[in-house]
C-alpha cells in the first residue's frame, strides 16, 4: 500500500485508481487496480463502481477500463484540444506532401507529450501514441522544446547530480554534450536524430512559434526512412507546417496551447 493512503480523501483514492492506467496496460483487474494504486481491494470495488456508474471507468470480462467520460473531457482540454484542432489540416499536407510519419507534440512538465499523430499501417512501429509522454532528453521533439526551456539549466543540472551519483551512464546524457547540442538546436531551429531509437528510421523536429508573444509552444516533426536523401526538403516542410500553424493560432487568438504553462519556453 502507499504509504498515507488511509488519510487521503475519497476523492484522491479516485485519483489514484484512475491514474493506475497507462499506454500498455489498459484493462485491469481489481487485484492489479489496487496494487498499482495503493489503493485497498475493497475501496478500489467501492469506488470502482462508482467510477463505472458515471462513466469513468467501464467494465469488461477481464476487469476495468477507462470509459468514455474520460475521453469526452480529455477532448476538452482548451490549450492541447484548440492547438491539436489547428494544427492537424497543416499536419495532413505535410503527410501528403512528405510521406512521412508526423507528429505533433507539446512540453508537458519535463516530459514531451505527443498529441497528434499521421501515419500509415506499415509505419505503425514508428507512431507515438497519441496523449504518450517520453522524458525531453530522450525525443528528438523533447529536444527542441528543451533547448528553448526557461527549466532547460534545472533539468541539466538534475541530470549531472543523478551521473554523479553514478545513476547514469553513457554519452547519450552527456549534460555539457547536451548543452552544446540544445545550443545548436537554438541557432539552426531544427533537430535530427538517425537510428537512435529506431533501426531504419531518422527523424527532424523544428519549433513551433507563437508568433503573438514568440514563445515556443510545439513541434512538428517528421520520421522518414534512414535511406531517404532529402534532408533539406523536409526541413523546409517542416519548417513551413509550423509557420502556418503559428499564424493559424494568432489568427484565432489562441496561446495557451502549453499543458504546464510552468514550462516557459522563449526564443
Amino acid at each position: 500500500m502507499v504509504p498515507g493512503t488511509q488519510a487521503i480523501s475519497v476523492l484522491g483514492k479516485a485519483h489514484l485508481v484512475l491514474g493506475a492506467f497507462d499506454s500498455g496496460s489498459t484493462c485491469l483487474g481489481l487485484s492489479e487496480l489496487s496494487r498499482r494504486s495503493g489503493v485497498p481491494k475493497a475501496t478500489v470495488h467501492r469506488i470502482g463502481t462508482e467510477l463505472v456508474e458515471l462513466g469513468y471507468l467501464s467494465r469488461t470480462g477481464d476487469g476495468y477500463q477507462l470509459g468514455w467520460r474520460i475521453f469526452e473531457l480529455g477532448r476538452l482540454v482548451p490549450g492541447p484540444a484548440q492547438l491539436r484542432a489547428v494544427a492537424r489540416p497543416a499536419m495532413l499536407d505535410l503527410r501528403s506532401a512528405t510521406r512521412a510519419v508526423v507528429h505533433l507534440a507539446v512540453p508537458h512538465g519535463t516530459d514531451c507529450c505527443y498529441l497528434e499523430r499521421l501515419g500509415g499501417r506499415r509505419e505503425a512501429a514508428v507512431v507515438a501514441a497519441v496523449g504518450s509522454t517520453v522524458s525531453l532528453l530522450l525525443t528528438v521533439s523533447g529536444r527542441v522544446l528543451l533547448a528553448h526551456s526557461e527549466d532547460q539549466e534545472d533539468i541539466l543540472q538534475d541530470l549531472e547530480a543523478q551521473r554523479a551519483n553514478g545513476f547514469l551512464s553513457g554519452d547519450r546524457l552527456d549534460p555539457d554534450a547536451l548543452r552544446a547540442e540544445l545550443a545548436g538546436i537554438r541557432t539552426r531551429r531544427w533537430a535530427t536524430e538517425r537510428e537512435q531509437f529506431m533501426h531504419g528510421y531518422k527523424t527532424f523536429a523544428v519549433p513551433i512559434i507563437y508568433f503573438g508573444d514568440e514563445r515556443v509552444i510545439a513541434t512538428v516533426s517528421a520520421t522518414v526512412p534512414a535511406d531517404r536523401r532529402d534532408d533539406q526538403q523536409l526541413i523546409h516542410a517542416l519548417w513551413a507546417t509550423a509557420a502556418d500553424i503559428g499564424r493559424s493560432l494568432q489568427r484565432q487568438g489562441t496561446s495557451r496551447t502549453d499543458p504546464q504553462p510552468r514550462t516557459g519556453m522563449a526564443i
